[in-house]
């Protein structure tokens, strides 16, 4: 199955301090051509949108263009929210499956987005996940009121791969946020399944990912 991708870079940075991490240097390049690299390698992909703030948009344009050459479909605003921005992009490509990954995510490999559109075929999608390995707490105030067995949990990682019309019509459902798109899809009921992912393939938040991403970069012989 061959998919078309849709690349959310369209959020503040506030946890990263100056200037936008997309934009960020990585071992020579930005932070978000890393992403788009990895999807233009990725068998399984075939057009690529990319959703950024208004104000980067010629930016990512530019980068965009240098990175997938006509596989880029086009570059668009995002909105206040994240469901905003993916509903965006996806209404700017048009494959049944779509899938989404942020641009914060440059250690991405082809072959996990491969093994992920692949297994989304059997169900309404499929996301990356990774084994939670730090003890898990839910607090209310001050108090401890649950521990969570980390056996039962994954973190989330992307891509994310959706039927394009699913997630649509689960988002017409309500119009509260979600916080990935696998949330979007149970929201109507839907299965997602899930393929294991790479503790390398990190989503560059604090100076200190940057950092490691590019430790990692260098010991693979990029950059």
């Amino acid at each position: 199955m061959r998919v078309d991708a849709v690349v959310v870079a369209a959020g503040r940075s506030t946890r990263f301090g100056e200037g936008d991490k997309l934009l960020a240097n990585l071992n020579g390049r930005p932070v978000i051509a890393w992403s788009l690299a990895a999807l233009a390698q990725a068998e399984s992909i075939g057009r690529v949108a990319i959703v950024g703030r208004e104000d980067l948009v010629g930016a990512l344009e530019s980068i965009g263009r240098e990175v997938l050459g006509e596989a880029l479909v086009a570059v668009v605003p995002g909105g206040e929210r994240r469901r905003d921005s993916v509903e965006a992009g996806l209404r700017a490509v048009t494959s049944e499956y779509v899938a989404i990954h942020d641009g914060a995510r440059p250690l991405v490999e082809p072959k996990l987005i491969d093994a992920c559109v692949a297994e989304a075929a059997k169900a309404a999608g499929a996301i990356l996940v990774g084994p939670v390995t730090d003890t898990i707490k839910e607090v209310e105030g001050e108090a401890i009121v649950a521990s969570p067995d980390r056996g039962r949990l994954r973190a989330a990682q992307t891509p994310q791969v959706v039927r394009r019309e699913a997630w649509l019509e689960a988002a017409a459902f309500s119009g509260d946020d979600e916080t990935d798109d696998a949330a979007m899809l149970a929201r109507a009921g839907l299965e997602v399944r899930v393929v294991e992912g790479d503790p390398a393939n990190l989503k560059v938040t604090r100076p200190i990912d940057l950092v490691l991403a590019g430790a990692l970069l260098a010991e693979r012989g990029e950059g």
